[in-house]
């Protein structure tokens, strides 16, 4: 006997996790584009957590990639990425322009890439990075960010203590 209910709550504990990703993690990529002039930014999230993310913010459920997905679900997840991503070049803020998003229906529907760009950047000096995407969703968060700017590679791992990271050439 207690062998099956050991089995059976192994089972329940096994399935349970299909449905409940355990590592909250986003990775995002920053890139100069010195031939477009522009920095370009994609952002690959968990799903669930960004949609409970835009509840925080006062957003709607998005139910992204379903046949129940909002109308303006892009302009939630540009203003949750605008509130969570901030970015200084040269001492002055940023603004990005939506790109778009996508998902890997075959391999990845758990997760959204999200595609933003700022225009006109002729030379960067210094960059500051401020990554607080899903912070307020789990305390346990880490954002992972990779930098390619002026023939520089460097990637860091933000967390609730440590949030903002700067660069200078």
């Amino acid at each position: 006997m207690r062998f099956i209910i050991l089995s059976l709550l192994l089972f329940l504990s096994l399935g349970l996790t299909s449905f409940f990703h355990p590592i909250h993690l986003s990775v995002s990529e920053v890139n100069f584009n010195q031939e477009s002039k522009s920095i370009e930014i994609s952002s690959k999230v968990f799903i669930d957590d960004l949609e409970d993310g835009i509840v925080n913010i006062g957003g709607p459920r998005l139910h992204l990639f379903t046949e129940n997905e909002v109308e303006d679900s892009d302009q939630w997840i540009k203003k949750y990425f605008d509130k969570n991503l901030k970015i200084k070049i040269n001492d002055k803020d940023v603004a990005f322009s939506w790109v778009g998003r996508e998902t890997d229906q075959k391999r990845d529907i758990q997760a959204v890439w999200v595609y933003l760009e700022v225009s006109g950047i002729r030379k960067v000096k210094n960059m500051e990075l401020e990554n607080t995407l899903l912070y307020d969703v789990h305390e346990d968060q880490r954002n992972m960010l990779h930098l390619k700017c002026n023939d520089t590679k460097k990637s860091w791992l933000f967390d609730l203590k440590k949030s903002i990271e700067t660069i200078q050439w």
